[in-house]
């Protein structure tokens, strides 16, 4: 066996000091734990969030929807304003053919000699909280002069097929208008 030489050892006086002393006055080592969360508490907050959120999200989306038939309410109130202006101004409605593009374009129709310079309301007024255009019938169907409305959310005509409860119209804004927006029946607001 070839005998081994200890390695060379720099001078003491160029060692640092914690080589310098002997292992046993080291103090005893402790584990270092690692700064963070464990799996178990990131869990737990995890849970916590889907139970917040399975309690809020219903709540926050049954009311967007309430705000839009609100908002199609006040519309329909504004457009309304709007078409008696119009009225006053030319002493008639606007027809069903030029609809409520003339609160927004002056008719072509001569008999309209008093349209109001820059119209009676702007182009984006003219579509509900879905997209869609209000619709308007002169004269009107529902003991009304005019017939003012939207087909809500469903954006079908409810004798075509889609829900007809869904309509809100100038004749049936106090009286609830749509099912399922939160409005008692025949309730006045």
């Amino acid at each position: 066996m070839i005998p081994r030489h200890p390695p060379a050892r720099e001078p003491s006086w160029s060692m640092p000091m914690r080589q310098l002393q002997s292992p046993a006055s080291e103090p005893t080592a402790r584990p270092i734990r690692a700064a963070g969360f464990t799996l178990i508490e990131i869990m737990v907050v995890v849970v916590i969030i889907g139970l917040l959120a399975a309690a809020i999200v219903p709540t926050v989306v049954g009311r967007v929807e309430e705000a839009r038939v609100t908002r199609a309410k006040e519309d329909i109130q504004a457009i309304t304003t709007a078409l008696t202006m119009y009225r006053i101004d030319n002493f008639q409605y606007p027809s069903t053919d030029q609809g409520l593009k003339a609160l927004v374009e002056r008719p072509s129709d001569p008999s309209i000699k008093h349209w109001r310079p820059g119209g009676y309301v702007q182009q984006d007024s003219l579509k509900d909280p879905w997209g869609n255009d209000y619709q308007y019938v002169f004269p009107g169907t529902h003991g009304r002069e005019y017939d003012l409305f939207t087909y809500g959310a469903s954006g079908e005509n409810g004798d075509e097929g889609g829900d007809s409860s869904s309509i809100i119209g100038n004749w049936n804004l106090n009286s609830g208008g749509t099912s399922g927006a939160g409005e008692s029946e025949g309730g006045n607001r």
